[in-house]
């Protein structure tokens, strides 16, 4: 593998070196606090200082992790550096627990390139490109950055205890939780108005506006585009968040006069199909016609006689008829007094599909 060459004294290097030993140590996030890395680079001495979570780590696991950081400093000449320390550290002390080392082979940095080498006309446009690439990984290295503080942040034993703290006193106190976020809510509203208050606008508007006019004279018909393309985004949004909060919009006079569908309250438009089933006979309700009955169980029934448990047995309209369905899987009797359903039962004889 042709190794890589990097001068620390290049920005950008020094970034790429930082961004490298930062997401490798993120892979052993159980281990090693990654966003707390420190780095320094003096009198030719590059030194890494890597937080550990505890003490009783995984011996293993950290050869591992230092065999990995031996084996990427293989892969690199780094310019105007003859000595390589990193060194491990407990949360909150300061004398490491573990320091390794070792010299290596010491690159000078290339002689300054003379004044009058850029200034032909055919390298010019070889030097816009690189400005581009710097800029593209400038950005990605700042999103990475932010990525790995965030994951850090969500991974340290500070914040997953004070989460824990949290739940608990939640869970024992829940008025005390509420009351504790409604006032934090108001403390943190009181200080952006605040920051709101004593924000130097005046000042940051001005500087804005020199930016624009600075920008304009530039590229005039460039920033023309790049401001509509802006001020069209804005008014999208503006039109989506006004459609998202206003109420439906409809015409009364298109609605038809009678919109409401009665229908749809028969209970045989709420049970399933007409059958004998274990699910229309939860649908009957008491009160009920016998022909509602009929439209749900799909067909009359066998009358079985009189139930003298309801109604007056000497009164002809008010006995009791029961009334029988039967399926494979089921049998239903069900008790009318003067047309109306009164009470039933059932019996299953297999398990209902």
């Amino acid at each position: 593998m042709k190794a890589v060459r990097l001068n620390l004294e290049d920005k950008q290097a020094w970034q790429k070196l930082q961004h490298v030993l930062t997401s490798l140590a993120s892979d052993y996030m159980d281990l090693v606090a990654a966003e707390q890395t420190e780095y320094k680079f003096e009198q030719q001495v590059l030194s890494i200082a890597f937080t550990l979570f505890s003490a009783d780590t995984n011996r293993d696991r950290l050869n591992e992790f230092t065999q990995n950081i031996d084996r990427y400093f293989n892969r690199l000449q780094l310019v105007g550096v003859r000595r390589i320390e990193w060194e491990f550290y407990l949360i909150g002390e300061s004398a490491p627990i573990l320091a390794q080392g070792r010299d290596i082979q010491l690159i000078t940095a290339p002689a300054p390139l003379p004044s009058n080498a850029l200034v032909r006309k055919d390298n010019k446009r070889a030097i816009a490109s690189p400005a581009k690439n710097n800029a593209l990984t400038k950005g990605k290295s700042q999103v990475a950055n932010l990525v790995q503080r965030v994951r850090g942040w969500l991974v340290d034993p500070q914040t997953l205890e004070a989460a824990r703290t949290g739940s608990r006193i939640a869970i024992r106190d829940p008025r005390g939780a509420l009351e504790a976020v409604k006032n934090t809510a108001i403390a943190k509203f009181n200080d952006t108005i605040q920051w709101v208050d004593t924000f130097p606008w005046e000042n940051w508007t001005k500087e804005k506006m020199q930016q624009i006019k600075r920008r304009h004279q530039r590229n005039l018909a460039r920033a023309v585009i790049e401001d509509l393309l802006i001020l069209g985004v804005m008014l999208f949004a503006a039109w989506c968040l006004v459609e998202s909060l206003s109420a439906p919009n409809f015409n009364l006079a298109l609605l038809p006069k009678q919109h409401i569908d009665t229908n749809m309250t028969e209970a045989r438009y709420r049970c399933g199909n007409p059958a004998v089933s274990l699910k229309n006979y939860v649908c009957l309700s008491k009160g009920m016609r016998y022909d509602e009955v009929v439209n749900i169980l799909g067909g009359d029934g066998k009358p079985l006689g009189f139930d003298l448990r309801f109604g007056d047995p000497k009164v002809v309209k008010d006995k009791a008829v029961i009334v029988s369905w039967a399926s494979p899987e089921l049998n239903l009797n069900i008790t009318f007094i003067n047309d109306r359903l009164v009470s039933r039962a059932y019996r299953q004889y297999t398990a209902s599909k």
